[in-house]
Order: C-alpha cells, then sequence, then structure tokens
C-alpha cells in the first residue's frame, strides 16, 4: 500500500506557476493545489516534479511552466511507450534523454520558446524498491520512521560542483549565484548532453520518499526541514506543517511536494 500526499502553490511573489507535478499519471500544474492525501493498492508508481528555470527562454511569461510541463508529460509517454528501456524495471537515464529529445522538438522552433528549460526529480516505485532520478535542482529525500533521513537525488549547480571538487565547504553559507544550475533540460537540439543522477534505493515498512522543488529546500533550508519532521504524524499532516513553514519564511518562489509513504 502506497500512501501519497502532494500540494503546489505559486508563492506569494511569483505570478505564474512554473512547477509541475506527476502523480500516478495525472499532472498538475495550478496556481494553488490544496494539500492533496489517497492510497493506492498497486505496489507500482511514477512520480515527479519539475520547476521551469524562470530565466528561460524568449518569453518567459509562458516559456518555463510549458517547459515543466511538457517534460512530465514526456516522462510518463516515454515511460508507457518505451518498456524496452527500463533498467531493472525502472525508469532510466534513456527516458530522460528522449524527454528532453522531445522537449525540443515542441519548442525549440520558437523564438518565444527556444531554450526553455526545466529541472526534473523522479522517484519511480516498484515493490519495494525504487529508482531515483533528478537532473537540475528538484529534490528526492528518503526518511524512516526514526526519523532518519539522506538526500537521493544530487544538485546540479556551480555549488556542488566545487563541493565535489573540495573547493567548497558543506558547513559555509554561500551567495546566491553559487546556486546556479549547471545541467536542466532545454528546449535546444544541440543540448542533450546534460548529466543525469541514478540510484536505486530499497524501501522498508513505515519509509517515506519526499520530492520538491527548490521553493521548499532553498526556502527554509534542509536542517529546519528535518527538524519539523514527526514521525507520528500522517502524511497530510507532515505536508501542512512544511508547507506552513514556508508560508511564514516568506514563500518566494513557486513550491511543490509530493510525499509518498511506503507500507
Amino acid at each position: 500500500m502506497l500512501q501519497i500526499t502532494y500540494t503546489m502553490h505559486r508563492g506569494k511573489v511569483c505570478r505564474q506557476q512554473q512547477d509541475c507535478i506527476l502523480v500516478d499519471g495525472a499532472i498538475h500544474q495550478v496556481p494553488v493545489l490544496p494539500i492533496t492525501a489517497s492510497t493506492l493498492a498497486a505496489d507500482e508508481v511514477l512520480l515527479a516534479v519539475a520547476d521551469g528555470v524562470a530565466a528561460s527562454g524568449g518569453d518567459r511569461r509562458i516559456a518555463p511552466q510549458q517547459a515543466s510541463r511538457i517534460v512530465l508529460e514526456e516522462l510518463a509517454k516515454a515511460v508507457r511507450e518505451r518498456p524496452e528501456w527500463l533498467r531493472e524495471g525502472f525508469v532510466a537515464n534513456r527516458h530522460v534523454r528522449l524527454v528532453q529529445a522531445r522537449l525540443s522538438d515542441k519548442l525549440a522552433d520558437n523564438p518565444k520558446t527556444y531554450g526553455a528549460a526545466s529541472t526534473l526529480a523522479v522517484a519511480h516505485v516498484r515493490g519495494y524498491r525504487a529508482a531515483i532520478l533528478n537532473v537540475g535542482d528538484s529534490r528526492v529525500y528518503q526518511v524512516n520512521q526514526e526519523g532518519q533521513w539522506r538526500r537521493l537525488s544530487k544538485d546540479h549547480t556551480v555549488l556542488q560542483d566545487l563541493l565535489d571538487r573540495g573547493e567548497a565547504s558543506p558547513d559555509t553559507e554561500y551567495a546566491s549565484l553559487y546556486g546556479m544550475l549547471t545541467h536542466v533540460l532545454c528546449a535546444d537540439h544541440e543540448e542533450g548532453d546534460f548529466a543525469i543522477h541514478r540510484v536505486l534505493v530499497t524501501l522498508e515498512p513505515g519509509d517515506m520518499l519526499v520530492l520538491c522543488s527548490d521553493g521548499i529546500h532553498d526556502e527554509i533550508g534542509e536542517e529546519i526541514l528535518w527538524a519539523l519532521f514527526d514521525p507520528a504524524l500522517d502524511v497530510a499532516a507532515q505536508a501542512k506543517v512544511w508547507r506552513d513553514a514556508v508560508w511564514a519564511g516568506g514563500a518566494k518562489d513557486n513550491l511543490s511536494l509530493v510525499i509518498l509513504r511506503f507500507g
């Protein structure tokens, strides 16, 4: 049994909703999506969060939100139409490459949308395992019933590159420019050589997977995010705690949150 809760909001500052979420085949991209809970009897589900890059595309009023939606539409389509590409039964990097190619087919020839870009974070759950993929800085976390958590995704940012090379410290706060994205899915036929992070994980009963855009994790930070985690809460109540904290912190960006509790 899979318990899923999801919510999204455009925030207090942004006029457009450039985030998009995918939950079991349904795509959501609305200014305000109240906390919604569901239970799946099936043992497989595809979840994803995409965040349109605000500074991308010729017409930034429409390009970012189109990019994030197309990315999730094409992701669901690619997994459905290309089962032979699955690795160990899970979504693979090849599916994501196809998504970027189709994004380019749809948007790259229009000056208003050429260069439109989006992040992507995916959790494909089957049985007691999950494949986690990401491009950009939308994240996926795993947390157990004791409150022990780990980040499964890997940010594709200038700061993360510096951390990987030992040229920056995780204990130091850096200027926002270090958060610039180094890899995204971009509507450009020449931008197909982007990094994809992929891991397979095992799930134990009570484990949670948390997918979110940077409007969640950047607004309040990881330390506060997990300090607010309460294993006694049900999934919907936990989502409300995190959403309310982001709102109290200013909610300067679009925010999207998808939570799955396993077993």
